[in-house]
């Protein structure tokens, strides 16, 4: 069993208050006021906290009191921990409405994706707080309860009670380089790559090989190259032109639009992978579903799903 943690030793509230009033004021009278008490009540209260450290919080200067050096040191704690314990009261009477919603999703959909296109939302609904928590993929299984919507590639863990999940973006794969690749101008057809710089994702270590197994081109088990951790690195690498990797397309438009990358032999060669999933809380909150109707918005037009409870 685990042992018990000790309680927390905290001062009565009401004495607090009436520390933070008058050491704000530098007057009892003032805080009496501010509290709608008498002033022999805060008096009393500051007694009360006094006796609890066992030393004075407060110097009296005629009909103002200033904080001693330690009382303003812990009126600095105590004022912040009120102002953050009367901001999540409000959230709590005023229901969800100020809130933000909490969305998560890997830290390369974030940079590629999700940060790009989330101007947009915002400039659209500037009245809805959006809070970015990023994950690293294999840690998807361990994602906490307070995520209010989670982006990835469908993967079982995503399964959770009080969530719907549905297809949102498909993830075909595409080869990119930067339009100022050296060797570009010698890839003529897809069997071309094997003598190019190829640039790997550790987090699909097989992709190459499906992609030239759908070019109808053999290879052996293994293919030379740089092997990245993180996706992202991966594809910056190519931007850079270090070499060519493999992007879902719907990750990567935006780059393809701006001529940031080219895509290789897209319209011979289809490597669909598992699409992206949206995961989201199942409730009527109705800025949650403003912005999974946004999202679905954002998707291309051809390949836009439904996301319905």
């Amino acid at each position: 069993m685990r042992p018990l943690r000790p309680s927390r030793r905290l001062p009565p509230l009401n004495a607090l208050r009436s520390f933070e009033a008058a050491g704000r004021l530098n007057s009892l009278t003032l805080a009496a006021e501010s509290l709608n008490v008498t002033q022999s009540a805060v008096a009393q209260q500051i007694r009360v906290l006094e006796s609890f450290f066992g030393q004075k919080l407060f110097e009296r200067d005629g009909r103002t009191v200033r904080l001693t050096v330690r009382g303003r040191h812990y009126w600095t704690d105590v004022s912040a921990c009120l102002g953050r314990l009367a901001e999540a009261t409000e959230q709590m009477l005023d229901g969800t409405h100020h809130l933000p919603i909490r969305v998560n999703a890997s830290t390369s959909f974030t940079h590629a994706w999700l940060l790009p296109h989330l101007a947009h939302f915002r400039s659209h609904h500037p009245d809805i707080e959006v809070e970015i928590v990023t994950t690293p993929d294999q840690h998807v299984g361990q994602l906490d309860e307070t995520s209010d919507v989670v982006i990835r590639r469908y993967t079982p863990e995503l399964r959770r009670q009080g969530f719907i999940s549905k297809p949102w973006l498909r993830s075909e794969a595409v080869a990119v380089c930067a339009p100022d690749l050296p060797s570009l101008d010698a890839l003529h057809t897809p069997a071309d790559l094997l003598h190019a710089p190829l640039l790997h994702y550790a987090g699909l270590p097989q992709g190459w090989q499906y992609w030239f197994h759908c070019a109808q081109v053999s290879v052996g088990e293994t293919l030379r190259g740089p092997i990245f951790d993180e996706f992202l690195l991966a594809l910056r690498a190519a931007a850079s032109g270090h070499g060519i990797c493999l992007a879902p397309r719907a990750v990567i438009q935006d780059d393809l639009d701006r001529g940031k990358l080219v895509a290789l032999f897209d319209d011979t060669v289809r490597l669909e992978g598992p699409p992206y999933h949206c995961l989201y809380r199942a409730d009527d909150d109705p800025r949650l579903t403003t912005f999974i109707d946004w999202l679905v918005s954002r998707a291309p037009d051809t390949h836009r799903p439904v996301i319905a409870g």
